[in-house]
């Protein structure tokens, strides 16, 4: 029942009643959430509190979780790089100590150079497993694949297996700085001749790739719409977006003329339609012409050779587009390598780290294969496609002595392969400057005789060839005569018939030829001057004959052919090589081969030397980088504190103040349910 206090007013109590119970729970609700906000001290306990400060702060949220774990990467990089420092620092030292003992050697006596060359044993010894150390990221030198070891002892060589480039992370603008170092680097190089010598100029076919295409530009090949016309008629469209391959390409151009022949009624396309001939597309057309045409900023018909620059439009009589020079991929079919001639594939030699194989190519049906049959049985070499994706390069990863070069030769009856895939490393056109390991050869010339001040021949001549009767042939060569192996050796031919001739002796006393098969040049006499082998002689002091390996050069059993020694193999170029023929010619009391040495380690200092300031440049990057995250997390983390954590101080005095209204509100209610005495009298 109602009732009307007389102390307030004529108001219902019940009114009273529930008007202070609300503000007692908005007092108590306020309450609640200030002490849940002075907990936790947030200002935003929920994303309804403020949608818009939360949407930031989840924002900001995230780029801090980012930022601590780039910060976390970049303490590992840091660790890492700093590791390879040391490695490097390590490799300097040792290269140091080890060009020090070379030059010391140089003019000493054999019991002291063996002695020396326990030393640089042992410096080898070290710089394998400086080599092989990890950091917190793998091995350092293993490059991309810093789970395995990358240098391994092999058959008395040091056989690098570690894979090219570097591990990278996420380290912010500093992403692109490696962690490891892979080939190239101053200690895990491969060998210093890498380009195969033949463009194989593989073929176009249905299934290549438009990927895998230079196209008519050089620049690729791109796809979407173009238009094109049939006797200056209508123009119309072919969409050639989505497509994948060559005959994805052929298919939607067959598909839009066929249509815009049923709608022009008239006849295009000759049986053949669209197909390929050589490296173009090309077009059947009986009679009329066929225009293809860009839209305006495209080269889509361009570079697919649809387009020609000069506006000459598909006929009868040009049939052809223009060349699309598809690359050299791993599936590339050998049927379409026109760098073959049409030639088959037989058998390679291949000489790597002491060992000898045979490998039969004759079966390989793409690059894919060749390369897995070159790698196959442990050959210690790499088969990689050539940047410009032409030809194919062979390179070792056994650093070793000489004797554990690369070589790859003939096989008798193998069809002249290694010469077809440009891979031998001993023919016509292979430069002399590769030979001995990149040093090439040295020649006299230009030299004057001293009292006319005129070039004298006989001064200049490099070494003399004495044939089996005792007739001598001399050899005076040029630098235009050095240029490769054929050059050579046309002009050893061509100065021998000269002096033959002139002796009055047929020019079939004498020749020399590229080996066929083994590698070498030989030298062949007639079988009527074998009563002695052919002999070389150097003369006025020209090395020309030793670094040709003519000196070391062996006979036949009929005294009719003498082969040179192959001195164009191919050696890792890198400290472990340099260390090697150091001790081996300490070793063996080689001054010759000591300076050699020295030269080269002083070669090696100046890459580690390169390589430490690179590593240190890196080092530079990832402490800017890590400052300016950490700079970064102040900030975020500063805003954030803005928007999302609680004003103690403003919170404080708000708590005090609800605590003062909600007693106000209590003694209110309290008072508005006095009873009075018209209580009991209603």
């Amino acid at each position: 029942m109602s009732s009307f206090p007389t102390s307030y007013s004529r108001a219902p109590s019940m009114m009273f009643t529930m008007q202070n119970l609300s503000n007692i729970n908005a007092t108590n609700i306020s309450i609640g959430r200030l002490t849940n906000q002075l907990a936790s001290g947030l200002d935003i306990l929920r994303p309804s509190d403020d949608p818009v400060r939360s949407a930031t702060i989840s924002t900001l949220d995230t780029r801090i979780e980012s930022t601590n774990q780039i910060l976390q990467n970049l303490s590992f990089a840091g660790s890492s790089v700093g590791t390879l420092d040391q490695l490097l620092a390590d490799a300097k030292s040792l290269v140091d100590e080890a060009s020090s003992i070379a030059s010391s050697q140089i003019n000493s006596d054999p019991e002291t150079r063996e002695s020396q060359a326990v030393i640089i044993d042992s410096l080898i010894d070290s710089l394998f497993s400086i080599a092989n150390q990890e950091s917190l990221i793998g091995y350092t030198f293993g490059g991309s694949a810093p789970g395995r070891q990358p240098i391994i002892y092999d058959r008395g060589a040091y056989r690098f297996v570690g894979e090219v480039g570097g591990i990278t992370a996420a380290l912010g603008a500093a992403s692109n700085v490696p962690l490891t170092l892979g080939v190239g680097n101053a200690i895990g190089e491969l060998s210093n001749r890498l380009e195969g010598s033949v463009d194989l100029d593989p073929g176009l076919t249905p299934d290549t790739l438009l990927s895998d295409l230079n196209g008519a530009n050089q620049v690729g090949v791109n796809t979407g719409i173009i238009e094109f016309s049939y006797n200056g008629g209508q123009v119309a469209q072919v969409d050639l977006a989505g497509t994948v391959t060559v005959g994805d390409v052929l298919d939607r151009l067959n598909a839009a003329v066929v249509q815009y022949e049923a709608d022009q009624s008239v006849t295009v396309l000759g049986p053949s339609a669209f197909s390929i001939n050589g490296d173009s597309i090309s077009v059947d057309i009986p009679a009329g012409n066929l225009e293809f045409f860009d839209l305006q900023g495209s080269s889509i018909g361009s570079d697919l050779g649809l387009v020609n620059n000069t506006a000459v439009p598909f006929s009868s009589t040009n049939p052809d587009g223009l060349n699309l020079d598809p690359q050299l991929t791993w599936t590339t079919p050998v049927s379409v390598f026109n760098g073959l001639g049409g030639s088959p594939l037989g058998s390679i030699q291949l000489t790597n780290n002491g060992a000898t194989h045979t490998i039969d190519l004759s079966g390989a049906q793409t690059l894919a294969d060749i390369k897995s049959a070159i790698e196959a049985g442990n050959t210690g070499v790499r088969v990689l496609i050539s940047e410009d994706q032409r030809s194919i390069n062979i390179v070792t990863e056994s650093a070793g002595l000489q004797s554990h070069a690369l070589s790859i030769a003939e096989v008798a009856g193998g069809g002249g392969t290694a010469e077809l895939l440009g891979i031998r490393t001993f023919a016509a056109d292979t430069p002399i400057s590769v030979f001995n390991d990149g040093e090439g050869i040295d020649i006299v010339t230009g030299r004057t005789d001293p009292l006319t001040g005129l070039v004298d021949p006989a001064l200049n001549t490099d070494f003399e060839i004495n044939l089996g009767d005792g007739f001598t042939i001399s050899i005076d060569l040029g630098p235009n005569d050095i240029t490769t192996v054929g050059t050579l050796v046309a002009a050893i031919n061509t100065q021998a018939d000269a002096q033959l001739t002139a002796a009055g002796r047929p020019t079939t006393d004498f020749t020399a030829n590229v080996g066929a098969i083994s590698n070498g040049i030989e030298f062949n006499q007639d079988p009527g001057l074998a009563s002695d082998p052919i002999s070389i002689r150097p003369v006025n002091n020209s090395t020309a004959a030793q670094q040709l390996g003519f000196l070391d050069a062996k006979a036949n059993g009929s005294n009719t052919l003498l082969r040179s020694e192959d001195r164009a193999t191919i050696r890792v170029n890198n400290l472990f090589s340099h260390l090697l023929d150091l001790s081996e010619a300490l070793k063996n009391d080689d001054t010759f081969g000591i300076e050699l040495a020295t030269k080269r380690l002083g070669l090696s200092q100046d890459h580690v030397i390169q390589a430490r300031s690179t590593v240190g440049g890196y080092a530079r990057r990832l402490d800017d980088e890590t400052r300016r995250q950490e700079d970064r997390l102040v900030y975020d983390e500063a805003v954030r504190s803005q928007l999302r954590d609680l004003d103690f101080a403003s919170a404080s005095s708000e708590f005090a103040q609800l605590q003062l209204q909600l007693q106000a509100g209590l003694s209110v209610a309290a008072q508005t349910q006095q009873l009075t005495l018209l209580d009991f009298l209603g």
